[in-house]
This record gives C-alpha cells, structure tokens and sequence, in this order.
C-alpha cells in the first residue's frame, strides 16, 4: 500500500507503529522476508512475536537484520501498546541496534525508543502518528554518529466493508524533504485481499496480495524503485485468539 504504516495494526504494527499491537488479539508470531532489488546481500529479515493480556495491553518482541555475513544492521525492539478506549491507542517501542561488518570499526551499537499514537475517530476514519529516535541519541562508535529521527502521520478511511485507502507523509532527518505515501486494499473475494500503492522521495510503486484463513495469514508484494529497481516480500502471520 505505497509503504504506508503509521495506521499499520496487528503484529506487523511492531515494526510500523506500536500503537497498533493494541488491536491484536491473542498470541501472534510472523516472519518476513525482503529480497531488495533483487539482490542477496541487501536482503532484509524479520521476525516478531506478540501476546495481549486482556485490559492490561499488549507486549511484543522483535528482531530485523539488513545485509549479509560481511556487513549487517540489526534490531531487537520490545514493544508495549495499549488501548483507551476508542479514540486513544499508545505504543512505546524500546530498541537496541547494533552493525556488525567485518573491517576496522567491527561492532557499533545504540539504545533507543520509538513511540506511536492512533485514534479511531470515528468507524470509518483513523489517524496515527508515529516517531522514532525523538530525542536524537547516537551510534557509540568513533565519532559517535547521530541516528536520523523519523516522523510519520497517516490516515486511514475505509469506504466500505471491502475497500480502504490510507495516505501518508514522512520526515527522515537523514533525507533532504519529505515523502508523501498513498494505497489502497480492496478485498476481491472473501479474505482475499490486493494492495496498491505509491511513494514520492524517492519514487516508489508497490502492488501485493494477502489472504487469511482462520489463524493464518500470508501476504506477498513487489515494489519498484526508480533508482534501484524491484524488490520481492513474503510474510506471514499465525494469529491464536486465547477466548
């Protein structure tokens, strides 16, 4: 859906916007792979596992890693998000990040957060807000490299019972301007879904497909970059409701 993600719910919301954990229900565990432009050592892989506790919110665990043997950049993030009611979901994310490469400056690592915001205004209509690394820390390494603060603010409206569209704009300080994300689902049949979508800075096309069957959940997407050229993804999600 053009790589919008700040109304991202469920468990894929840990790596989008934790705000969003706190409409999962039971115990959830994926994975996720990306196979950016098609190329071995660019592949990104995730896991992610979540479980709510009734009224007392949502915790969940996950873990990215991006490259190969030689040089890799890794995540591990434990998340809590929980719901006030229908027009307050909140999400903190606490992150450990560490590079691993196989030249001089070996091992670097950071502590930081990540916090999220959703609202549902009314059935049809939510926003969400989502910032990452806000208070600026650095990457302990010889000159202390500053990580990039990230904001994103998305809409989600959906039409009808089968059709919705989300659009989004983002701040990476580590990028000149902003990026202006747009997408939309529409369920074909029952529990089929296709997805499309678009980016601005840079210029990004997406297309995927998703289905879900009783606790299993599968979705597969392509994206094309302008500058880099196409990327494959897979997930998925099994999804245990505990009632």
């Amino acid at each position: 859906m053009g790589r919008t993600s700040a109304c991202s719910r469920g468990l894929w919301a840990i790596q989008n916007n934790p705000a969003g954990l706190s409409q999962l229900e039971g115990i959830a565990f994926g994975a996720y792979y990306e196979n950016r432009w098609l190329t071995k050592a660019t592949g990104f892989k995730s896991a992610a596992f979540a479980m709510t506790f009734d009224k007392a919110g949502t915790l969940g665990v996950s873990f990215n890693q991006f490259g190969y043997e030689l040089y890799n950049e890794n995540k591990l993030g434990i998340a809590y998000a929980k719901g006030f009611g229908q027009y307050i979901q909140i999400g903190l994310q606490l992150d450990y990040l560490f590079l691993k490469s196989n030249d001089d400056y070996g091992r670097q690592d950071a502590i930081t957060f990540e916090i999220g915001l959703q609202s549902h205004v009314t059935d049809k209509l939510t926003l969400g807000t989502y910032l990452f690394n806000p208070v600026s820390f650095r990457m302990h390494t010889f000159n202390d490299t500053k990580l990039p603060t990230v904001f994103r603010f998305g809409i989600d409206y959906q039409f009808t019972k089968s059709f919705s569209a989300q659009c989004e704009i983002e701040k990476d300080t580590s990028h000149k301007g902003v990026s202006l994300r747009a997408g939309l689902e529409y369920e074909i049949i029952n529990n089929l879904y296709i997805r499309a979508g678009a980016q601005s800075n840079p210029g990004i096309l997406t297309f995927g497909m998703g289905y879900q069957i009783k606790f299993f959940q599968i979705n597969i997407a392509a994206q094309m970059h302008n500058e880099l050229g196409a990327s494959l993804q897979v997930g998925t999600v099994f999804n245990f409701n505990r009632k």
